[in-house]
């Protein structure tokens, strides 16, 4: 019997490489795990072979696959869609800062509709295909079926060194303890609760039809997602306050986002702040002029030729690092050569994800030359 067992498939995504642990994973079609699995079921292999472009050109899907021991604990709804948020914001946020700094994605993806996850699916018999959303309960043959890739989105290939390493780790061990334990710390539900408000932010605006309002409403999101992160929980609360010391208190590289240069007004009281945030600050202004039904004009949606709807996401990581304490490991102070080759190796791997998002937040802010943009 296959150790593993593909639950979902995600045809918008390619991969070439799985992305997951010993428990849950993201893979291609190839993987010799999804392969036994097709063997002893094999109108899993035909569904999967049914997905092309609107074109009819064959398109071959990701596939969620979960360990059979562990099915119980990690194959409830909450799980999945946890583990897929994470992988998605640790996908797109990267994506987005070499967007801003370099014009462009580099391939990766930029909006979150690249891990949608198909409604339809072999049942667990390996027999038919059945469809449960809030819209529809369905079953249907597996030779009728003919999927599709999102039409208004390109399937967008993801490998490895696209994703944010360090957070992407660190999120998963706080994955078990959340999703593989019998009761979740507040932390760790606000954690996995703001995962999905921030993937929901990363969505496109809208199809052909979108608008100035469309984005409105996904930099609402995007707060929310950093609220709902550092609330304390019951009996506490969270303001754009709380939410400002944190960015200033974030832990930065590059000495220019440290500095507290910027000063914010809010209320009554000016203070000093971090570049990130003065420009979290006024996401919060447009958040509350979009709610409240004020005048916006659409320059105000860009800064310096960065749009919010965009750097939101490097914000979002650094209120993030420093909620999960993300730090680089430091090196011995008696350390050998060989250690320290090590520790140059390691300290890339944890300083180049949080570079990218500075180098963002620098242009964002009109901030002199960037080193190495």
């Amino acid at each position: 019997m296959s150790e593993w067992t593909p639950i979902l498939a995600l045809p918008n995504l390619l991969l070439r490489e799985p992305v997951g642990d010993g428990d849950i994973a993201l893979a291609p079609v190839s993987d010799n795990r999804i392969a036994a699995a097709v063997a002893e079921q094999p109108r899993i292999g035909a569904f999967l072979d049914r997905f092309t472009d609107a074109f009819g050109r064959p398109v071959r899907p990701s596939v969620l696959i979960i360990r059979q021991d562990v099915i119980e604990a990690y194959g409830n709804t909450s799980a999945i869609a946890g583990f897929r948020d994470l992988v998605a914001v640790a996908t797109i946020a990267n994506a987005r800062a070499v967007y801003i700094t370099h014009g462009g994605g580099m391939g990766a993806p930029v909006w979150s509709e690249t891990f949608s996850i198909y409604p339809w699916m072999v049942d667990r018999h390996g027999k038919e295909l059945v469809c449960q959303t809030p819209a529809m309960l369905g079953t249907h043959h597996v030779e009728e079926f003919r999927g599709q890739t999102d039409v208004g989105l390109p399937q967008h290939q993801v490998e490895p060194s696209r994703i944010d390493g360090p957070l992407f780790n660190e999120v998963l061990l706080r994955w078990h303890r959340r999703f593989g334990g019998d009761e979740a710390s507040w932390e760790d539900r606000a954690l996995f609760r703001s995962l999905n408000m921030a993937r929901a932010a990363m969505l496109m605006p809208g199809g052909i039809e979108y608008s100035f309002y469309d984005v409105g409403r996904l930099l609402t999101h995007w707060i929310s997602a950093f609220e709902i992160l550092l609330h304390p929980g019951p009996g506490g609360g969270i303001g754009e306050a709380q939410i400002l010391d944190v960015l200033d208190k974030a832990n930065w590289l590059d000495q220019r986002c440290a500095d507290l240069a910027a000063e914010v007004k809010i209320g009554k009281h000016t203070t000093a702040r971090t570049a990130a945030a003065a420009l979290c600050h006024r996401m919060y202004a447009l958040r509350h002029d979009f709610l409240h039904g004020n005048d916006v004009r659409g320059e105000q949606l860009v800064t310096n030729e960065v749009p919010f709807l965009l750097l939101a996401s490097s914000l979002y990581r650094f209120v993030l690092a420093t909620f999960l304490n993300l730090r680089a490991p430091q090196i011995e102070e008696d350390a050998d050569e060989e250690a320290i080759a090590r520790y140059i190796g390691i300290s890339s791997y944890w300083r180049d994800p949080q570079r990218r998002h500075e180098r963002a937040i620098l242009k964002a802010a009109g901030i002199g030359k960037i080193d190495g943009y």
